[in-house]
Parts: structure tokens; C-alpha cells; sequence
């Protein structure tokens, strides 16, 4: 069993590396987004985040998702873009050869030492909802031959305080 999971584990690796190394080479901003072709297909916006960095912070990245993970083994993200240390806000531009439906679009925390593959571990800061429901995440439709834009707000307040540390006061040095 233990052969098996190492085994599981080194693929995923090898799968986020190559997915990584694909994302730089189509989304490269760091914090501007840039032209896209007419007739594109693609998923775009603008990430603002509200709140002080946590001192602990590892990463913060806005994801997709075909469909909400049930469990921390279910569904990587179709695509990712990690935000810049210390911003208040980045840009994300995915292109896609065709469109679909996509059901979980949100920005996510995760703490300095946790493992990335881990999704229990990360903290939803905030997401793309059902317009009049903000609690229910919206279905990302990407039509083909067009850019979708969706921005999205993150909230550092999501993030649960260290044991002992007032929630008012944890970011402070």
C-alpha cells in the first residue's frame, strides 16, 4: 500500500509540474494581463485580495476545478495561477483549445509547510457563486471562440487565527 501511494504521489507531482510549467508558458503575467486573439477561447479576471498577508502564508493561487473536490483525493484543478507575495491584487488569463463547463472557480490560501496536494489543508478564501446565491458555487461556462472574464475577491479573514491569537490581532508583528 505504502509502494502504491508514494507511487500515486509521484505522479501527481510530475502532473502539477507539467501543468505548472504549461500555465507559465501561456499565462506569464505577473500582474497585467495581455492580449488575447481574436477568437480565442479562455477564462480571464482580476483577483483582489482584502486583509493583511498572514505571516505563515505558503501560497495563495486561484483555481479551477471541473466540479467542487469532495475529498482531499477526488479532482486536481484543471489550471492554477499563483498569486504574487504581498499583492493586493494579480490577473490570471487561461486559454483553452475548446470551452466547457467548469464547476468550482476560487481563490485559496494554504499555510507555509503544508502540502500543496492536500486540499483539506487549504483554506477557501473566496469564490465564484450562483448570482443571488453567495454561498452556492456558480457553473464557469467558457464558450468557444470567447474570453470570459470573472473576477474574483479574497478575503484573508477566512483564514482561522493560530491557536491562542485573537483573530483582531494576528497579523500584527
Amino acid at each position: 500500500m505504502e509502494k502504491n501511494s508514494s507511487a500515486r504521489t509521484g505522479l501527481v507531482l510530475k502532473c502539477l509540474l507539467a501543468g505548472g510549467l504549461l500555465l507559465g508558458a501561456v499565462g506569464a503575467c505577473d500582474h497585467g494581463l495581455g492580449p488575447v486573439g481574436r477568437g480565442s477561447t479562455g477564462l480571464q479576471g482580476r483577483v483582489t485580495l482584502i486583509g493583511d498577508w498572514p505571516p505563515d502564508t505558503g501560497i495563495v493561487a486561484v483555481a479551477l476545478f471541473k466540479q467542487k473536490p469532495t475529498t482531499s483525493e477526488s479532482d486536481l484543478p484543471v489550471v492554477y495561477k499563483q498569486a504574487p507575495a504581498d499583492s493586493a491584487w494579480f490577473d490570471y488569463l487561461w486559454e483553452f483549445s475548446t470551452g466547457g463547463s467548469f464547476g468550482y472557480l476560487l481563490v485559496a490560501w494554504l499555510k507555509e509547510g503544508d502540502r500543496l496536494f492536500d486540499l483539506d489543508a487549504w483554506v477557501e478564501l473566496g469564490f465564484y457563486a450562483v448570482p443571488g446565491s453567495p454561498d452556492e458555487p456558480g457553473e464557469v461556462l467558457i464558450t468557444p471562440g470567447e474570453v470570459r472574464r470573472i473576477d474574483l475577491t479574497g478575503y484573508f479573514s477566512k483564514v482561522p487565527s493560530p491557536a491562542g491569537v485573537p483573530h483582531s490581532s494576528r497579523f500584527e508583528p
